[in-house]
């Protein structure tokens, strides 16, 4: 047996694995009770997930199967992008298909979760917008012949600094969308999911 094996606590890690479920869900439920779009609060097009401090997976609820693992790959990029400039209460949006997105409708929101000044997780959650900018309404152009034409593209941009709203940046992505209010409401939702895991995460973190 190895050093490693021998200093697991089975017992411990099942209690990791369900309490991080747990979460995931509370956060999914958040979302379907705060959004204001059918596509988020009755269809369900939207993931929930939380990843160790590199971006890892720890736990995700895809309730959309089709969104399962595509927060991963991005939380990593993020996490590169940014270098030492992440900072508790941060919340990154990001939906770039460049920069591995899988459509510019599903806009994610990452917060990073810290325990003594050090990034130790994140939470985050990606859900389809109604609308995203663009020739046309809803984001889908069959006659678009470049991404330029189909949607606002969003690169890692941070929507909280440090715990304060960026309400700049907010103001410039509604801008360019036709549903303002809307919109507002299920970014809103994004952000509040994130919040919500990572409450519960930090609680977590805390008690053991």
């Amino acid at each position: 047996m190895s050093c490693l094996e021998a200093t697991i606590d089975p017992i411990l890690l099942s209690v990791y694995a369900r309490t991080f479920k747990s979460i995931t869900d509370e956060m999914s439920i958040s979302m379907e009770q705060t959004t204001r779009s059918p596509i988020l609060c009755e269809a369900k097009d939207y993931v929930t997930g939380l990843y160790d401090g590199e971006g890892r997976m720890l736990e995700q609820t895809e309730n959309l199967p089709i969104l399962a693992f595509s927060l991963a790959p991005v939380c990593k990029y993020i996490k590169e992008y940014f270098g030492d400039e992440i900072y508790p209460g941060d919340v990154i949006f990001h939906n770039d298909v460049f920069s591995l997105g899988n459509q510019n409708n599903d806009v994610a929101a990452f917060k990073p979760v810290f325990l003594d000044d050090k990034l130790v997780a994140w939470t985050a959650v990606k859900g389809h917008q109604a609308d995203i900018g663009g020739n046309v309404a809803g984001g889908y152009n069959p006659n678009a012949v470049e991404v330029w034409q189909e949607a606002l593209r969003i690169p890692p941009v941070k929507i909280w600094d440090r715990g304060k709203p960026r309400r700049d940046v907010m103001n410039l992505i509604l801008t360019n969308m036709r549903a303002r209010r809307d919109q507002e409401g299920d970014f809103n939702a994004l952000i509040g999911a994130c919040q919500v895991g990572a409450r519960n995460l930090t609680a977590l973190i805390d008690k053991y």
